[in-house]
């Protein structure tokens, strides 16, 4: 039971909820994008999306990370954001031999690009991340601060639902493999995208 309660906890922490721009026109019954020149210019918003992701672990590692995200579309195809990341950390007795709390905070970029026509809804993704991050020193058994620089390179899919909502699903490879990265390879996220645009 415990065991089914850790990959209900694990599966959980996976998702995410990211926001994204909802392109014109890419609404539940669209097949396709429209073309680049289809997009809306007369109103900043529509080319504003804001959102974000929640995530919870429990266990001998308590995880609650904050990650709102505020994003620019240029065109129908290319994409970036930018946002402040927080995770709050507690490890348990088992896992150092003493109970320690500490933050993790700094802040992300990422940059999709869609593919064009019929593979429309499918986008390479481009994220870094740049983290100050508690790292443990295994000769005095304490903790010092220092920063981790996370590039990141993925591949997703995005479902819409309606003009304003649609499902979205991406898996992203980290590239920096110190014993310090909060992330796990590979990270897989998936989530409800939410257009600011009328």
């Amino acid at each position: 039971m415990k065991k089914l309660i850790s990959i209900l906890v694990l599966l959980y922490t996976t998702i995410q909820l990211q926001a994204q721009y909802v392109r014109q026109g890419d609404s539940a019954s669209s097949r396709y994008a429209p073309a680049p020149s289809q997009m809306p210019s007369n109103n900043f918003l529509n080319h504003l999306s804001i959102g974000g992701s929640f995530g919870l672990q429990f266990g001998d590692i308590t995880i609650v990370s904050l990650e709102p995200l505020l994003s620019y579309h240029f065109n129908e195809s290319f994409m970036i954001g930018i946002g402040p990341v927080y995770q709050y950390e507690n490890f348990g007795p088992q896992v150092y031999g003493y109970e320690a709390t500490s933050s993790v905070y700094g802040g992300r970029f990422d940059a999709l690009f869609f593919l064009p026509d019929e593979y429309s809804r499918i986008f390479i993704m481009g994220e870094c991340d740049v983290l100050n991050s508690p790292e443990f020193n295994s000769f005095t058994y304490q903790f010092s601060r220092g920063n981790l620089t996370l590039p990141m390179l993925g591949i997703g899919y995005k479902e819409p639902v309606t003009d304003k909502f649609f499902f979205c699903a991406y898996i992203l490879w980290n590239f920096n493999n110190s014993p310090d990265n909060p992330y796990s390879n590979p990270l897989i996220n998936v989530g409800l995208d939410i257009g600011l645009g009328r």
